[in-house]
């Protein structure tokens, strides 16, 4: 489990997916570094370019009219641009076999998208879904936490009621006020209506008690919600009473998690005349004058598909396994593994920024938030931190956010925590390959292990003790209450910054959920949600609010659905 209290997710292949596997090249994960070839054939060739009119003139490609328009801090200049700022050749006209007609098209099926391609519905849209693997994919399928404000649920739970605008304000100063406030408030107000929403349509949803787990046998279509009460609000990190865990058992990964709603919103938009396109990959863009009009999209036999819409809601998810995107966008997060991944039809990994890509092209800008990495490590606020000489460098009682962005600016992006007797061994990196470390008798043994001079580690040992003793950290201010004088045997461990679970950072957008180009216009007809939207977090995600990922996925994808069927 990490420290976000999310199941480690169990990937199993599909029979698809396994008799592709002999003739189909593996996408090498992002931290391995993608070859042009290679991002090539999976990033750019399975993207999306705006086309201004596929057929009747010379296009100019939407992305070189954007790296005009951007300024020189985004975008230096059209030479300079990254690959995955080069939109291909517009596909013609004579390469597409179908036409279909919609009022929304939602290009990603994940929690987001579903939740958009449902409330078009309601709205009364004809709804087409693309979605690039075999069915709905979102990483909250294998069971994990969504956040909400009030919901019936979380009443019947017994969570306590807190100060929203106390939330939403600690929120913002966390996200250093690079969120979209507009964003959190809706998410205050609606995230416990949409979460009710968000169930309805399943045949039974039990709130289990505190620490049960789900029944043996099977889910057999149920869906049962794990309480999260606990609060602390009183804290250098506050975090407050958001979560629950939806079917949270890693024992049932084919049919945990949002696996029964998803599929029941499914089943609802079907049967309303909305289409899925499964195993069917996003292409382009096309636009008509300032205004997108259409997705071109392949399905799995490289069969084009155009799909004219009134609005195309792009929810594609993140781009942590495109080593480009991560190095030109959030340089911080380049040597992060992303670790909570899903394939498409073709078993090649998802989540290279094709969605963003899309935007772009088409004319969007990407929000100038610094993108905030999900990269979580287990408390350590009782123990001693030090850098590989040695030495102690901050207050330890760190979010589990905030301890792997510290750990990233370390040399060599490591840290080494050091407890004693008292404490026992603890590790920064939490999840099942986590190995506590052995006792070292000696200050020697424990320097060994860090790579220091024993006499630096010596005397940063003592120091801390002699703070200890006098019942005050003047050194970096940490709370004495979680301050324990160390004692051999000591233990040491090396920890890095936590794998990634997902890259946050998007698509800028207004309050309506619509893409907007440089100069703060929307593009016409193009909204996003999920992963591909920005305005959500900034600079690191906090654990203010746990669950919010998911939660205001939902709730801005319906959000962004409702609008794309009703706003011109």
């Amino acid at each position: 489990m990490t420290a976000s209290g999310r199941a480690a997710p169990i990937m199993r292949s599909t029979p698809l997916q396994r008799r592709r596997a002999q003739r189909i090249r593996e996408v090498p994960m992002k931290n391995k570094g993608l070859s042009r070839r290679a991002f090539l054939g999976s990033a750019l060739a399975g993207s999306t370019i705006a086309a201004l009119g596929l057929a009747g003139c010379a296009p100019s490609t939407a992305s070189q009219a954007a790296a005009e328009k951007a300024p020189a801090s985004d975008l230096a200049s059209t030479s300079s641009n990254p690959s995955f700022l080069n939109a291909p050749e517009p596909i013609a006209d004579a390469d597409i076999t179908t036409t279909k007609d919609a009022d929304v098209v939602i290009v990603g099926c994940g929690i987001a998208g579903m939740a958009a391609a449902r409330a078009a519905t309601d709205e009364g849209a004809k709804v087409v879904i693309i979605e690039k693997s075999e069915r709905f994919n979102c990483r909250g399928t294998m069971g994990s936490q969504l956040g909400a404000v009030n919901s019936i649920y979380q009443q019947q739970a017994g969570y306590p009621t807190f100060d929203t605008a106390a939330l939403i304000n600690r929120y913002m100063q966390d996200t250093l006020q690079m969120a979209n406030q507009s964003f959190l408030k809706h998410w205050v107000d609606h995230s416990g209506a949409d979460v009710e929403w968000f169930l309805e349509l399943c045949q039974n949803v039990e709130v289990l008690e505190p620490g049960a787990m789900v029944p043996e046998g099977g889910l057999s279509g149920n869906v049962y919600l794990m309480p999260k009460a606990t609060a602390n609000l009183e804290g250098r990190y506050p975090a407050y009473p958001t979560a629950m865990s939806v079917n949270f058992d890693t024992s049932f990964p084919d049919d945990a998690g949002f696996y029964y709603p998803m599929k029941s919103f499914q089943e609802h938009i079907e049967s309303q005349g909305g289409e899925f396109l499964y195993a069917t990959w996003g292409r382009q863009l096309v636009k008509d004058g300032d205004r997108v009009v259409a997705v071109i999209a392949q399905n799995v036999d490289g069969d084009y598909i155009r799909v004219n819409a009134k609005a195309v809601v792009l929810s594609c998810g993140d781009f942590g396994n495109n080593q480009e995107m991560v190095e030109y966008y959030a340089p911080q997060a380049a040597n992060l593994n992303c670790t909570y991944n899903c394939m498409d039809a073709n078993g090649d990994i998802c989540n290279i920024g094709e969605g963003h890509q899309m935007a772009l092209w088409a004319g969007a800008a990407m929000e100038k938030t610094p993108m905030a990495p999900m990269s979580h490590l287990s408390d350590v606020a009782d123990l001693l931190l030090v850098r590989r000489d040695g030495t102690r460098f901050i207050n330890e009682d760190l979010g589990a956010q905030s301890l792997s962005n510290v750990i990233m600016r370390c040399p060599g992006e490591v840290a080494y925590c050091v407890t004693g007797d008292a404490q026992g061994p603890k590790v920064l990196q939490p999840g099942p390959d986590a190995v506590k470390p052995e006792p070292s008798a000696t200050v020697e043994e424990a320097a060994a292990i860090v790579g220091c001079d024993p006499e630096a580690l010596k005397a940063t040992i003592d120091r801390y003790n002699e703070l200890v003793a006098k019942g005050v950290d003047e050194d970096f201010g940490k709370d004495i209450t979680k301050m324990t004088a160390i004692e051999p045997p000591y233990y040491v461990y090396e920890g890095h910054p936590g794998n990634m679970l997902v890259l946050m950072g998007g698509i800028a957008c207004d309050d309506y959920c619509r893409a907007l180009d440089a100069e703060g216009t929307p593009v016409a007809g193009l909204y996003v949600a999920g992963n591909n939207q920005g305005g959500r977090f900034g600079a690191e995600y906090p654990m203010t609010a746990p669950g919010i990922s998911h939660g205001i996925a939902l709730s801005l994808g319906r959000f962004a659905g409702q609008n794309a069927a009703t706003l011109a």
